[in-house]
This record gives C-alpha cells, structure tokens and sequence, in this order.
C-alpha cells in the first residue's frame, strides 16, 4: 500500500515538472517571437527612406542637371519623379521620369531646364505601394538660365602718395604725410536654407512607427519580468 502511494507521488512530481518543463519552454518561444517582432520595427524604422539627395533646397539650376536619390522601401510598385511652379493652387505636376524598380543612391533622371521659363519650382518624388498609399518628398529649387550670375567685384587697390619733401626758406624741413584709406569690409554671406522638408504624411508614419517601437519594448520588458519571476 505504501508502496503504491510512493509510485503515485513519484508519478505526480514528474507530471508537473514536465508541466513546469513545458511552461518555461512556451515562455522562451513567446520571448524570442516579441524580439524578433521588436528587432523588425527597428529596423523598419532605420531602413532607407525616399530622398532627393541633389539638387538641395533652394538651388539655381542651368542647362542638362542630374538628379540624384534613394528610391527603396518595402512594398514598392512604382515611382515618379516630377516638377511644379512653386504656386501650384491647381496642385499641377509635369512628370520627369517614371520608375518601375527601386534605386538606392544614384542617377534619378537628366532634367534639361533649358526649355522651361526662370522662377521658382518643387521637386517631388513619389513611390506607390502594393496597399495602395503613397510616400512623396520635395525639394523647392529656382531655374535661371537667362540669370547671368552676378560675382562681387574685387577690392581696388588705393595707391598711396609718395612722400614729398618742400624746402622753405626756414631751418625746418616738413614732408608731407599720407592720408590714410579705409578698405572695404567683406560682405557676410546669407547662410543656406535648411533643405530637409517633412510632408505631414510622413510626420503621421513616423510617429506610427515610433509609437509601435515603444509599445514592442513595453511587451518585452513585461514578459521578461514575468520569466523572472518564474
């Protein structure tokens, strides 16, 4: 009898070890799944984004100009760059060149603004994904072939009389002195306009993507203090 109650507590000891065993072990997997999911939205969150990395903000272009930036984020279908006057009310854009494949860091397009009249216009960049949003940046820019670029004259040089010596009827000798010329003081510099510009779609999915980073490590801070605990 005694025997047989031995067996059964052995056997219960062993049940719920394996049940303890088996417990721990779904834990770690729900453990290593929230870093991984946590490991992804950081990354989500430094992957490249969309970009026109030349011409910067506020720039005179002239003649055949290259285009350059970064075309390359998940979900990509399609992209477009174009061009607007900078008051667009009728929200008119003129396309430059389409793109059917991502491009990171290189040639966008070759623009000839020789054809288009002086003033100011935006640059736009603008991808499609597979859900059917978008994501554009833009850069404002300025055109001006018929502008002949205007340089800051050099300094002329003041010549400085030489020195001349009157003899007078007097135990003195006076010698003229050289009347002093003030140069002229360099002009500063207007500094360059900041050209980071943020659509407010984009300020709307970074705040998106932050807000998910934070909930993620609140998850995984709270399943590491209940494995801790067991």
């Amino acid at each position: 009898m005694l025997f047989g109650i031995s067996v059964r507590q052995h056997q219960n000891l062993t049940t719920f070890s394996l049940h303890v065993k088996l417990t721990c072990s779904v834990r770690r997997v729900k453990l290593r799944f929230f870093l991984l999911v946590v490991l992804l939205l950081i990354a989500a969150q430094a992957s490249p984004s969309i970009a026109i990395t030349s011409p910067t903000a506020d720039e005179v272009l002239r003649g055949q100009v290259t285009i350059t930036g970064t075309v390359d984020v998940p979900s990509f279908v399609s992209a477009a760059l174009d061009f607007a006057y900078a008051s667009n009310p009728t929200n008119t854009w003129f396309n430059i060149q389409t793109f059917s494949q991502p491009i990171v860091n290189s040639t966008l397009a070759t623009w000839n603004t020789a054809s288009i009249t002086d003033g100011d216009y935006v640059l736009r960049l603008r991808v499609n994904f597979e859900d059917g949003t978008a994501q554009e940046v833009s850069v404002p820019i300025k055109i001006g072939n018929d502008a002949t670029p205007t340089l800051s004259p050099a300094p002329k040089a003041t010549a400085t009389p030489e020195e001349i010596t009157v003899l007078i009827p007097t135990p003195f000798l006076l010698a003229a002195s050289p009347t002093p010329t003030d140069l002229p003081r360099p002009t500063p510099s207007a500094l360059p306009s900041n050209p980071a510009s943020l659509e407010q779609g984009e300020i709307y999915a970074s705040l998106g993507r932050g807000a998910l980073v934070i909930l993620g490590m609140f998850v995984l801070a709270g399943l590491i203090i209940r494995v801790r605990r067991y």
